[in-house]
């Protein structure tokens, strides 16, 4: 599984890295406290903090902000509340690529992290000798860690995640039973050891994780955890796709995808590992599926559609698998559609509008191709779009003379490029 290749470099693990902590403390959303009657929140909670993650899971983020206002005034001095509200948005930032910038929500996201960390040391005042506390203030950690990472502030960000790896080593000499913690034990060991002497912002600081030690920990949280084997498989996906064990995260997601059948990010990583597996006729019947569905949701009246939250992405995709087929005419449908998307990050409209001036370049019409790559300029810089419209605008696109079999990949395998 995740630990049978080995990885390569990239941003996107570097990402995982830094964020493995805060990661886990979100999927573990069921976890009870420490002792042995209530390990993790008081039970009065679990309802709100549950019903808020799954709501997350289903991109519905305002209701699951409603659920986490109760458990805040349920119980005001204890920190879960406090860290899935840190998790929610953090979820509102980052569900459709990781390319998206907000400067409100980055606020936001770092506003509640230091909340958190408030929180979570005010109550380890009054229990000094809980994991609750170290759980929560190792997550709100992670959390910042992460809020480095899209300023690019990377050794800070190392200095976050390390002091959260050290608050949940505390949370297991408490209680070396509560297996679910093992899994963000496992994921930040593994990322130190693989990526720590390897990148270059961070190479002075001789940082070392062990591996094999960190896959005991990931075993340990696979077969004894309580909560957290669905939200394991969740990462064990990510780590398949970049390691390119496409046949193993598309059996892990069909896991997911089972277990929430409803869920439009979920339904989402689906076509994405299809379309890694260039199983282009899948990935355009997966992709109508969920576009039907989101009509379907459309009309039923509801007011929050989150499958439209995505569209604009799977459209994107569909495009580029008609197009990898050869099939033109709909490329041009799949990516018009995306371009119409009322989405909050507008990358896959960049990105859509430059294939589409690509296609009217294949057709001779280079005046229209010239007016759609302009249009990606006047855009937000998103993956490699700009780069390719100034070198489509000065020399038009134009088929693989070898082979005459152009290739469109996803932006998503592109995702910071410039750290390897």
């Amino acid at each position: 599984m995740l630990f049978k290749n080995k990885m390569k470099l990239s941003g996107r693990k570097f990402f995982l890295f830094v964020l493995s902590l805060f990661i886990f403390f979100f999927l573990s959303h069921n976890l009870k406290a420490q002792n042995k009657n209530d390990r993790g929140f008081p039970a009065i909670l679990e309802a709100d903090l549950s019903a808020a993650a799954t709501e997350v899971y289903h991109l519905q983020f305002n209701s699951a902000e409603r659920h986490l206002h109760h458990a805040m005034v349920l119980l005001p001095d204890h920190p879960a509340s406090y860290f899935f509200m840190t998790m929610l948005r953090w979820y509102q930032f980052t569900y459709d690529s990781l390319e998206y910038r907000n400067p409100v929500l980055e606020k936001a996201l770092e506003f509640e992290a230091e909340r958190t960390i408030t929180v979570a040391k005010r109550y380890l005042k009054k229990n000094k000798n809980e994991a609750t506390g170290f759980l929560y203030l190792g997550g709100a950690l992670g959390a910042k860690g992460w809020y480095r990472v899209i300023r690019g502030q990377w050794i800070r960000a190392y200095f976050d995640g390390k002091k959260g790896y050290s608050l949940m080593r505390k949370v297991i000499e408490i209680d070396p039973e509560l297996y679910d913690a093992y899994l963000g034990i496992g994921m930040y060991e593994y990322y130190a050891a693989t990526l720590g002497p390897a990148l270059r912002a961070l190479a002075s600081f001789s940082i070392r994780g062990d591996k094999w030690a960190a896959l005991r920990s990931l075993q340990l949280a696979q077969y004894k955890s309580r909560y957290v084997r669905l939200e394991a498989a969740y990462f064990l996906w990510s780590g398949a796709m970049d390691e390119g064990r496409l046949a193993d995260a598309k059996e892990i997601m069909e896991v997911l995808t089972q277990s929430y059948p409803e869920s439009p990010l979920f339904r989402w990583c689906e076509i994405q590992t299809l379309f890694y597996q260039k199983k282009w006729v899948e990935t355009i019947l997966k992709g109508e599926k969920y576009s039907a569905d989101a009509l379907k949701a459309s009309q039923s009246g509801n007011s929050v559609n989150p499958f439209n939250l995505l569209l604009a992405k799977v459209y994107y995709h569909c495009g580029a698998a008609a197009f990898n087929l050869r099939h033109y005419d709909r490329a041009k449908f799949y990516f018009k559609k995306a371009i119409e998307q009322h989405a909050e990050f507008v990358g896959w409209k960049a990105m859509a509008i430059l294939r589409m001036g690509e296609l009217l370049d294949m057709e001779g019409k280079r005046k229209e191709a010239i007016e759609n790559y302009k249009k990606v300029l006047d855009l937000p810089k998103a993956w490699n779009s700009q780069r390719l419209a100034k070198e489509r605008i000065k020399k038009p696109y134009q088929m693989n003379r070898r082979n005459g079999n152009n290739f469109i990949s996803s932006p998503l395998q592109l995702w910071n490029a410039e750290l390897q």
